[in-house]
């Protein structure tokens, strides 16, 4: 008898563990998934690039930081989302490749990142951020001249603008199936399905896309695995899959075939 009342709580204190681990994965999403570094509100952007700095706000009292990185005779507008860790000191980086390529460079910090106000309470929130300002960019840009970029954890809010916009092209550089398939691959053991409040669906999204479609993944990516990106090539018909040879998560822009589809993308 004793034996089993002692198997009996055994077994309780065991599920317990379980829904406390799973309760603190659920709740905790958003220090797990994003990565965020702060800067303080008077930090001047050192890029030698011209560019225009802007808050944008999305509710009542949450402005979205911004930059506006600016082209000679710009042939359209790049629309930059970014992936889930840092800030625009570090993403800013990135946007003279596309002004050398004539075009001008919206980029914009996530809630709670560098400047921005507010925390990411969701996947709706950040989807709902997105659409705003590409509105705003709207204002400025013709729908045919804008190009939707994303990256990494980027794409799938990319993904889903561009599938409500008709946007001049799509561009999504190391993409995954869907984020539950991402979480999957680096927490094999949890219970992805049940207890991910984010699940960005790329594969969803990419059959209602009807603008040009470009898929960018290194074959040595690690955070992101190039396999995950590879499976996206049958959601669309109209997907230009370019795999990178050699390239990891974050140095796509220094391999020369990026540069020589991008060349062709954006001449």
């Amino acid at each position: 008898m004793e034996v089993l009342l002692w198997l009996f709580v055994s077994v309780i204190i065991l599920i317990g563990i379980i829904a406390g681990v799973l309760l603190s994965f659920y709740f905790l999403q958003e220090r797990l998934i994003f990565n965020p570094i702060k800067l303080p509100m008077d930090y001047e952007y050192p890029f030698e690039t011209p560019f225009e700095e802007f808050f944008f706000e999305v509710e009542k009292g949450v402005e979205l930081n911004a930059l506006l990185f600016r082209a000679n005779n710009p042939k359209g507008l790049i629309f930059y989302i970014h992936g889930n860790a840092d800030n625009l000191r570090y993403w800013g980086d990135y946007a003279n490749f596309f002004v050398e390529r004539q075009y001008d460079v919206l980029m914009y910090d996530f809630r709670g990142f560098g400047k921005s106000a507010g925390k990411i309470k969701g996947e709706r929130n950040l989807q709902r951020d997105a659409k705003m300002l590409y509105n705003k960019m709207l204002e400025k840009y013709s729908q045919d001249k804008i190009i939707i970029y994303g990256f990494s954890i980027g794409t799938g809010i990319a993904a889903r603008l561009a599938s409500k916009n008709q946007a001049k092209a799509l561009i999504l550089e190391a993409p995954y199936y869907n984020f539950v398939s991402l979480v999957r691959y680096h927490k094999a053991y949890l219970p992805a399905d049940l207890i991910s409040k984010y699940h960005f669906r790329i594969n969803r999204y990419l059959p209602e896309v009807t603008s040009p479609l470009y898929i960018f993944h290194g074959t040595e990516d690690r955070k992101v695995p190039y396999y995950l990106g590879k499976k996206l090539k049958n959601c669309n018909p109209d997907i230009q899959f370019v795999s990178v040879q050699g390239a990891t998560h974050n140095d796509m822009q220094s391999m020369e075939v990026y540069k020589e589809e991008m060349d062709k993308i954006l001449s």
